[in-house]
């Protein structure tokens, strides 16, 4: 695994889809069942891979990893006031 589960998912899935055509989902569903690359289909890359799938094939909208706050990405807003004043 090179990054995320996602990450590597995401292009078998658009390889996939993009060899098995839109058309025909019976097909295309046997397609991405077929080519699920980690062994067992349960626990947390299945799932990345059924949500992946999802959102290639436009079902859903893609998860989107919040940071944490106190990480450089994300700092309080200006006009947030002070909780002890």
């Amino acid at each position: 695994m090179s990054g995320s589960w996602r990450d590597d998912a995401a292009p078998i899935i658009a390889k996939v889809i993009e060899r098995v055509g839109r058309d025909d989902m019976k097909a295309l569903k046997k397609a991405l069942r077929d080519a699920y690359p980690y062994g067992e289909r349960a626990h947390h890359p299945y799932k990345i891979w059924c949500s992946e799938v999802r959102y290639q094939l436009g079902m859903k909208k893609r998860f989107e990893r919040i940071p944490k706050y106190g990480s450089k990405a994300v700092t309080p807003a200006a006009e947030q006031g002070s909780l002890f004043d």
